[in-house]
């Protein structure tokens, strides 16, 4: 399907934008991936339940290359990107000279089912945490994959993260009752008997017009 332009979008005080990753992005999505997941500064961190990297450069790379995944980004437009303040999707706010990556996400079609997909590597920048970014990535991530006919997305949390599974139930997943093992190497994992919770999302509806 044709790539959509990006258009900011205001969501809180932040205009955002959301698009495909590309290969010059790979260096920021790690650093954003990291801060969020092993860092000390957001909600969303797991580094009292899990050592080491999230994701590394060839991880990344190898999702740009598969074309069962689709990676987007969120996106802080360049101040000239940006439609006039008081106009339709208009900054709020004065924004730097460059654009700033805020978030990641990556879905991956089931290869025997392409109706179903798997959400991975969400990440937000903390910094931007509790704006509306993620919230924003994950209902056009959504959106994109429901235009394609994607009708159920899937994830798994750590257990001990009740706190993140509220998160996803305000936005439509629900548990399955299956637990699955630490996909990663389990001897990063601080408590070696923690498991996996699956989730749920229906798609139905979820397409843009």
């Amino acid at each position: 399907m044709p790539v959509p332009v990006p258009v900011p979008v205001p969501v809180n005080d932040l205009p955002l934008q959301v698009r495909t990753a590309r290969d010059t992005d790979v260096p920021a999505l790690l650093r954003i991936v990291q801060a969020a997941y092993r860092g000390e500064g957001g909600w969303t961190t797991e580094a009292h339940l899990v050592h080491g990297h999230r994701a590394d450069e060839a991880e990344v790379r190898g999702m740009l290359e598969d074309p069962s995944v689709l990676l987007l980004v969120a996106e802080e437009p360049a101040a000239r990107d940006l439609p006039p303040a008081g106009a339709p999707g208009g900054a709020a706010q004065e924004t730097t000279g460059q654009a700033r990556l805020l978030g990641c996400c990556y879905t991956r079609r089931d290869a025997t089912d392409p109706t179903r997909a798997e959400l991975g590597l969400f990440a937000v920048d903390p910094s931007a945490q509790g704006r509306g970014v993620g919230r924003f990535l994950l209902e056009e991530h959504a959106a994109w994959r429901a235009s394609e006919g994607v009708r159920i997305l899937e994830l798994c949390v750590l257990q001990n993260r009740p706190e993140l599974r509220a998160w996803y139930e305000r936005r439509g997943f629900r548990a399955t009752g299956t637990t699955l093992p630490f996909p990663a190497d389990p001897s990063l994992l601080i408590d070696p008997q923690l498991r996996m919770e699956s989730m749920q999302r229906p798609l139905v509806g979820s397409a843009r017009p």
